[in-house]
Parts: structure tokens; C-alpha cells; sequence
């Protein structure tokens, strides 16, 4: 602490000596005196004393200043600092405009020989102390005849030694990151460190791209800024401002390396900017990061390093997520492999995921649960209009199958899970898998696409048909391309409902509305094909399918009526606790005697239970039962001896004095 107290009285006391040799100088010229050489070299010793003081030299070094331009830094800073040491040259030849002094009168005092002409041969309006706006004239031209200003932020930075970040800046303010475990599992070794002036990054994904970049620079210890002024598409800087800009960030980071991730650099390449891009080439500690399209690569840029970001396969993603993971937790292979091929979730994003589910687990053992839930949540994005993501409330233990539905349904599952072993053994098999559920209405379709999604705990997009079908030509097609892309990013469970309305049969083409729609069925078994996530369709009607999507279809799934026994456990799976005993007693006739669907079953339980709540008893009796199934049934049209079937059951056995139907 001694040695910076030192430090700032050494910088004061060279100011405050320079200031007084400057006013001494001022006075001197404008006595007359004959003999101005003492002076002068005053004022030229104390320039020199404050030249090198530990700012000074910091400043020169980062932007590679010359002597005599760090002795001019150090005279216009300090008739800034101290405007009251130009008192004299009042009303002298030498106090041409303004408050200050211009810079031919500056050059002149420059020299302990009053002489300009050394820096005027080195031309000194092309000095990085002008072109970096260190130092700044009202005249758009370089004028001797105009007054000088410096930097504020300079100003600031000689006088404080530090520099506070502004508003409105082109460049982010400076951050430093840590090396994510996640890119050091999932890239080779040799990518991790930025081994040239320019790294261009061959990627299609500009927030990925942000993050590869940070972690160059973490693994070179560098901090990292982002070129943040794209907010209109296209737009540019002028060259000046942009070295302005980039002078002020270096002497935000006190002149240490920076990574500037600079997506766009390469429309920078072209003529005008060109004494941007050779500020940038002569300034060591600045790096550039950049994106490229193909035909750009390496435009006009020397000593490139081509990046190709490869993604990583699901193995090292596998072992990622195990890095992430807490030290007792960090065995559970299986668990990660799951992750990893379920879940499609950014690079970036894996570690945060990973340290939120850790502050949210109660036990260790929580952990992969916890996990699985945030990525879940995550992947859990809806497609706008044209999808609703919809939450699974079950898995396929909650429903009751016949072995001929349920048995497919196992291996749709299993065809997802193990997708990668399929893969590995069969090269050529297609990714993805696409199944058909037909059947009556109420038979279990859509719940068997919830419980799938549920027991594989993924997503699931219900698609909205009448935002897809559009009557202007091209752009059904568009809306599908939307939604394959956004289910299959978010690797979700797929589901059209009522599919033949849009998997309809194509037709001769008699007219321009037939050809649309043969041409919107062909794009769907284009798109289907490649599809890599698990596609689901249902229909009442196979028959309205066209015949090309059936080959598709790994697995068609007949959904059935439930036969009389599996009637009775949907009742009792129904009811669950709130039915009364006399009711529990006579749930083997009412699944006798009722041939009723699933989704009948669930309908009638849920209006009995609003009956009884009505009526003010904790249980359903069977009278509930009866009035909820008399209204089901009436929406068939039931004649009269459904009635009579109703009261049967009804009087089939000991029943309360409010049994009326």
C-alpha cells in the first residue's frame, strides 16, 4: 500500500511541477525576456519527469507512442488538468482560439529547443495519439491552427488510474470467464488455446459460437468484450469510431489482452476500413473472434485460425454431464448417457443446469432426478401457434392396455431409448421413429401419446392444425418446416391428432387446390423420413391415410374398446378412494353391462363426483353413477332400453332411498 501511496505522490508532485514550469514559460514570453532557453528547458525537463511516471508509460507501451508523443500527451493533459497555468499566453500570438493551446503552439513547446519540425516529419497527424482519438480537434481536418483536446476517458485514467465504464459503448464491458467443464470434456485439447491474432469460428449457431470463444480466452486466461453495435442488420461504423472505441476498451483493461468476439468482422474487411484493421494488427494484446460465412473464410485475413466446431457426440456429452456432477454422484453412467441422448440441450447451458439442480436437490441421491427435471423444463418450449406444448400427467403404468396395444407401445419406448445402440449396430437405419394410433374415439390415443412423452420424459407438441393449413400457396409447407425444426431441436414427442385431415389421401389433380395439397402431402413424407425425434399420429379412420405414410410407420397401433375385464379395472382405477362400499360391491354388472370406452369411464367418475359434491356426501354412491352414465349415454343417442339397463344395475342391489334416475 506504502509504494502506490509513493507512486500517486510522485505523479502529483510531476504535475504540479510541470503545471508551474508551463505557467513560468507563459510568463517568460510574454515579459519579453530576451533569453528564453532556461525556461524552455524547465518546461521541457518537467514534460519529460511526468512522461515517465508509471500512467504514462503505461499508456505508451499499449498503444506503442513514441517519446515526443507522450511528451505532447503529457502537455495537453495537463493544461486540461490545470487550465489556469495558459493565464499567460493570453493575449499572445500563441493563444490563437479557445481556452487552450493549439497544436502548433503545442509542437513548438515540445521541443526544449522550441523547434516543431522533428514532429512534423514524423507526421504527427497520423499519429495513433489522433487516429485512437487519444487526442482530438473540433476540426474534422487536422488543423496546427486548432485547439487540442484529450480523451476523457484518458484524461480520467492519467489522473485516477482508473476508467469508469460508459453508456453507449460499442463494445460490452470486459469480463473475465471460467473454464467451463463442459468444453474441456467435450473438445480436444488442442483447441483449447488461441494460438493466432484471428480465430474464425466455421459455426451456424452465433450463441454457441459466444461461448467457444469465451472459453478460448478462459483457457488463455484472457478477459473478453463483444462487439455489441449490430442491433440494425447491416449496419457499419466509421473506421474512426470504431479506434476510438477500441483505444477507450484498452484503456478500460489498463492495457492488458482482450478477446474481442466480433461476429461480423469480416464485412470490416473491405478498403475503408483499413487503417482500423492495421491499428488492430499493430495492438498485441487485442484478439479477434469471428464467425464466417463459407465463401468469406479467411478474406483478406493473414494468419487465420480456422475453427471448425464439430459438435460433440453423445458420448462426450455423456461424460460432460458426469464431470458436472457432484463427486458421489459422478458413477452413474447410465443416467448421464440418458441425458444426453434425450435432452439436446446448448453446451452452454449444461454447467448452469447442472449448479441449478445442485442448490435445488435435498439429498446427493436427487441429484440426476433433479437434473432430468431442469432439462426437461428447459426442452419444454412451445412452437407458437402451431403446437401446444402439453405436459404429461402419466406414463403407460397408468393406463390399462390389452397386450396387443400395450406390447407395441413398450417398443416405441424402447426404440427412443435405445436409438444410439440401433445406430451403432445398423449404420444405415433411419433416425428417428414414427408410429400410427387408429381407433373409435375414446379408446386412449392421445393419452397414449401423454404417457409415452411422460414415460420417456420428454416434451410433447400437440399440433394445431388450423394454424398449419393456410390457403396461400407455400406456406402450409413453411409452417411444417417451422415445427419439424423446433420439435426435433427440442427433441419432442410429436403428436397430430386427428391426422387425416392433413395426411389425406392424394387425389388426381383436377385443379390448382388439388395439386397444393398433393404437394403438401409429399413435402409431409419428405419431412417425416428424416425426422429424428419420435413422430405420433391418430386418426379414427385408417383408411383416410394416404398409403405411402404407412410404410413410414414403425408402429400402427390398433386402439380398441376395453374388453369386460380390463372395464373393471379402469372403474376401480376410476374411482380410486372415493367411491363407498355399496358401490365398490356392484363394479362387476356395470362393467357387464356397460360396453363403455375408456375416456366414458373417466367421464362418468368425473361427473358422479361433482354429483356427490353437490350433494354434500365425501363418497360417490351409486346413484351418482347412474345420473353421470344416463347423461353419457344420452349423448349417443340412448333409446329407451339404455334406461332400463341403467335402472337394472341401479336396482341390482341394496341402494339408499334418493336412487332415482
Amino acid at each position: 500500500m506504502a509504494s502506490i501511496q509513493e507512486e500517486h505522490n510522485a505523479i502529483v508532485a510531476a504535475e504540479r511541477h510541470l503545471a508551474q514550469c508551463f505557467y513560468a514559460f507563459g510568463l517568460a514570453l510574454k515579459e519579453a525576456n530576451e533569453d528564453l532557453e532556461p525556461a524552455a528547458t524547465q518546461l521541457h525537463n518537467a514534460t519529460t519527469t511526468l512522461a515517465k511516471t508509471t500512467r504514462f508509460l503505461g499508456v505508451k507501451a499499449w498503444f506503442d507512442l513514441t517519446d515526443s508523443e507522450v511528451t505532447l500527451l503529457a502537455l495537453v493533459y495537463i493544461q486540461t488538468l490545470d487550465p489556469d497555468c495558459v493565464a499567460p499566453f493570453i493575449g499572445l500570438s500563441w493563444f490563437e482560439q479557445g481556452p487552450t493551446l493549439s497544436l502548433d503552439k503545442l509542437l513548438t513547446l515540445n521541443d526544449k529547443y522550441l523547434s516543431k519540425r522533428t514532429l512534423l516529419a514524423e507526421n504527427i497527424g497520423s499519429s495513433r495519439l489522433f487516429t485512437l482519438g487519444l487526442l482530438n480537434q473540433s476540426s474534422h481536418y487536422m488543423s496546427l491552427s486548432c485547439a487540442v483536446q484529450i480523451s476523457p476517458l484518458l484524461q480520467q485514467y492519467l489522473q485516477s488510474g482508473c476508467v469508469s465504464s460508459s453508456d453507449g459503448a460499442l463494445f460490452s464491458a470486459i469480463k473475465k470467464y471460467g473454464i467451463d467443464p463442459v468444453f474441456s470434456c467435450s473438445f480436444a485439447k488442442e483447441q483449447h488455446k488461441i494460438i493466432a491474432k484471428y480465430t474464425l469460428l466455421n459455426h451456424d449457431n452465433a450463441e454457441q459460437a459466444l461461448w467457444y470463444g469465451m472459453q478460448l480466452a478462459a483457457h488463455s486466461t484472457l478477459s473478453v468484450s463483444q462487439f455489441i453495435g449490430e442491433a440494425e442488420e447491416g449496419k457499419q461504423y466509421d473506421s474512426q469510431i470504431l479506434q476510438v472505441e477500441l483505444a477507450e476498451l484498452l484503456l478500460k483493461n489498463k492495457g492488458q489482452s482482450v478477446v474481442i468476439y466480433w461476429p461480423n468482422w469480416v464485412s470490416y474487411l473491405h478498403i475503408a476500413y483499413q487503417n482500423l484493421r492495421a491499428i488492430i494488427q499493430q495492438l498485441p494484446q487485442v484478439y479477434i473472434v469471428t464467425m464466417a460465412e463459407p465463401q468469406q473464410r479467411k478474406h483478406d485475413i493473414e494468419h487465420v485460425d480456422e475453427r471448425v466446431i464439430v459438435m460433440p457426440t453423445q458420448e462426450k456429452v455423456a461424460s460432460s454431464w458426469l464431470a458436472l456432477a457432484p463427486e458421489s454422484q459422478a458413477r452413474f453412467e447410465a443416467r448421464a448417457w440418458q441425458l444426453a441422448t434425450h435432452y439436446p440441450i446448448a453446451l452452454e447451458r449444461m454447467n448452469t443446469l447442472s449448479q441449478h439442480a445442485i442448490q435445488l436437490m435435498h439429498t446427493p441421491e436427487d441429484y440426476w432426478s433433479t437434473l432430468q427435471a431442469q432439462c426437461l423444463q428447459t426442452q419444454s418450449v412451445g412452437c407458437d401457434e402451431l403446437a401446444k406444448l402439453s405436459q404429461s400427467r402419466f406414463t403407460l403404468q397408468d393406463m390399462v392396455l390389452a397386450n396387443s396395444m400395450a406390447q407395441p407401445l413398450k417398443e416405441l419406448v424402447a426404440r427412443v431409448r435405445y436409438q444410439a445402440e440401433l445406430k451403432a449396430r445398423l449404420p444405415r437405419l433411419n433416425s428417428g421413429c414414427k408410429a400410427l394410433f387408429w381407433g373409435k374415439p375414446g379408446t386412449g390415443k392421445s393419452m397414449a401419446a401423454e404417457a409415452i412423452a411422460g414415460e420417456l420424459q420428454l416434451p410433447l407438441y400437440l399440433v394445431n392444425l388450423a394454424n398449419i393449413a393456410s390457403k396461400w400457396i407455400g406456406e402450409t409447407e413453411k409452417h411444417l418446416a417451422k415445427l419439424f425444426d423446433s420439435a426435433e431441436r427440442h427433441n419432442a414427442v410429436l403428436m397430430f391428432d386427428e391426422a387425416d385431415a392433413i395426411f389425406a389421401k392424394r387425389s388426381e389433380v383436377e385443379s390448382s387446390h388439388d395439386k397444393n395439397a398433393n404437394m403438401g402431402v409429399s413435402y409431409l413424407l419428405q419431412r417425416m423420413e428424416h425426422y429424428s425425434g419420435l413422430l405420433l399420429l391418430s386418426t379414427n379412420f385408417k383408411a383416410n391415410l394416404d398409403e405411402a405414410f404407412l410404410r413410414r410407420f414403425h408402429n400402427v397401433v390398433e386402439f380398441t374398446f376395453p374388453t369386460e375385464t380390463e372395464r373393471m379395472t379402469l372403474w376401480l382405477h376410476s374411482l380410486g378412494g372415493n367411491a363407498d362400499d355399496d358401490l365398490l360391491g356392484v363394479i362387476t354388472p356395470l362393467a357387464h353391462q356397460f360396453e363403455l370406452s375408456a375416456a366414458q369411464i373417466i367421464n362418468i367418475t368425473e361427473t358422479a363426483l361433482l354429483q356427490s359434491l353437490m350433494a354434500g356426501r365425501a363418497l360417490i354412491v351409486r346413484s351418482d353413477i347412474a345420473c353421470a352414465l344416463k347423461r353419457e349415454l344420452a349423448k349417443h343417442h340412448a333409446g329407451f332400453m339404455a334406461q332400463q339397463d341403467i335402472l337394472k344395475w341401479l336396482q341390482g342391489g341394496h341402494h339408499g332411498p334418493d336412487a332415482i334416475v
